[in-house]
């Protein structure tokens, strides 16, 4: 047992408002892994469900009161969300990038084809003389039908691995062996530099990302493409730093994307006037696509107005529940004294057990309260310590049933520090019984507990 407390308190109207903010941000995130997905064409009808089922298992958590397991699952949602949308641009950046190899060898075999045509006298498609402005499938055609024209008895037997993989996407298998000899007389073999390959991989990503971006670098890499140059390889690099530097600024600014979308979830369900600025600014910043530093300003402002607007709720569902509990438990709660409250500090409840006696709560519900026993100098009867200890012992009790009260309905109140009965002497106060003002009379001072 103990005698003046230092406590805290959440309460089940908190903990509720944290599970339903949490569930806001998880539908934004999924919304945003949405749009990039379907923007990027990786997503099936049966992944967008999927994820919509994982928010209907967190209100299910929810309606189940299993508050401490959604807390704990929504940041794992959240989190696989981000890395399932990185693993699927990065494949689809794979997949681009493979094809943008596949149509450079298609390109360069188009050339070589058109060469070998001329030099025979015969009649050179048009598409294999414009291989570079020809659509995909009309040059690979276009290949098929110039080879046709070729005698393959003109052309050496021995072929590469390579070239036989080649020849096989180009041809088609009716005509894999002719075309492979053929490929096995030409007398340079072009090879992709590695680089190249990893800044169109690198693109790739960054075009998933933000499009917009991606584009300003989209000519430098066609141009690569061709490029033969002994500047090449400078070239490459140049483009690789480039789209390096423009790649980890697009994947910072997806993150403070999904980041501000998460906070605007928060706020849009508070639904309080005094974040309307901060919902507008976001509108207004989403809309722009601006510099990271205004995102990032914007979300350390949203982020402290939300914060605040939380706390202030907090704090009042905080008192009601610690008043109104004391209530249950028999002691004077009058209208006003929430506001008294915040007004003084503290406020005083009479008990109606023990007209003698009452309790004294104070401090900010934010961080800590305390909470003691007290007698008033006016009640008509006179107080020694044995009375004293039995009133602390009394409220000590009923401490113990409105913890248990609060851990029923889902709360906490958690004691931070106590001092033992008769530690210290019951401080005694005045009270107008009307307004619910507290004078303090007399000021225990050995072992006061002190406000933190």
């Amino acid at each position: 047992m103990s005698g003046p407390k230092v406590v805290r308190i959440v309460t089940r109207e908190e903990i509720i408002a944290i599970c339903e903010r949490q569930i806001a941000t998880l539908k934004a995130a999924v919304a945003q892994w949405q749009k990039v997905g379907e923007r990027n064409g990786v997503l099936a009808p049966e992944d967008i469900e999927i994820a919509n089922s994982r928010v209907t298992a967190m209100q299910q958590l929810l309606a189940a009161d299993k508050f401490v397991e959604l807390q704990k699952q929504v940041p794992l949602e959240i989190g696989f969300l981000a890395s399932d949308l990185d693993r699927r641009v990065a494949a689809v950046a794979e997949r681009k990038a493979a094809a943008r190899k596949e149509a450079r060898q298609l390109v360069r075999a188009a050339a070589s084809l058109s060469s070998a045509l001329a030099e025979k006298g015969l009649v050179v498609p048009p598409a294999l003389l414009r291989p570079e402005t020809t659509k995909h499938d009309d040059l690979r055609e276009a290949v098929r039908q110039g080879f046709g024209l070729l005698q393959p008895s003109a052309a050496p037997a021995a072929v590469t691995d390579r070239q036989r993989d080649l020849a096989s996407r180009l041809a088609g298998d009716d005509k894999r062996s002719n075309l492979a000899e053929w490929l096995a007389g030409q007398e340079r073999q072009v090879v992709d530099e590695p680089g190249l390959l990893i800044v169109e991989r690198r693109y790739e990503e960054l075009q998933a990302l933000d499009p917009e971006v991606s584009q300003a670098f989209a000519d430098r890499l066609d141009k690569l493409a061709t490029d033969d140059s002994n500047r090449r390889s400078l070239l490459i690099d140049s483009l690789a730093l480039d789209i390096r530097n423009a790649h980890k600024a697009a994947v910072a600014k997806a993150a403070a994307i999904a980041e501000l979308r998460g906070i605007e979830a928060e706020l849009k369900f508070l639904g309080d006037p005094a974040v309307e600025p901060h919902l507008q600014a976001i509108n207004r910043l989403l809309a722009q696509k601006p510099d990271l530093s205004e995102f990032l300003g914007e979300i350390a402002s949203s982020k402290d107005a939300l914060l605040a607007l939380v706390e202030r709720r907090a704090a009042i569902e905080r008192r009601r529940a610690i008043l109104t509990g004391l209530a249950d438990l028999g002691y004077e709660v009058k209208e006003g004294m929430e506001t008294a409250w915040v007004e003084n500090g503290r406020v005083v409840l009479k008990s109606t057990k023990s007209p003698s006696y009452g309790v004294e709560v104070g401090g900010n519900p934010s961080a800590s309260m305390q909470v003691r026993t007290v007698g008033f100098e006016n009640s008509g009867i006179v107080r020694n310590t044995v009375g004293d200890i039995a009133a602390e012992t009394e409220f000590c009790g009923d401490f113990t049933k409105l913890q248990a009260r609060l851990a029923a309905d889902g709360g906490a109140l958690e004691i931070v520090k106590a001092m033992g009965i008769g530690t210290t002497a019951v401080k005694t106060v005045a009270m107008d019984s009307e307004a619910g003002d507290v004078a303090e009379v007399r000021r225990a001072t050995p072992g006061t507990l002190s406000r933190q």
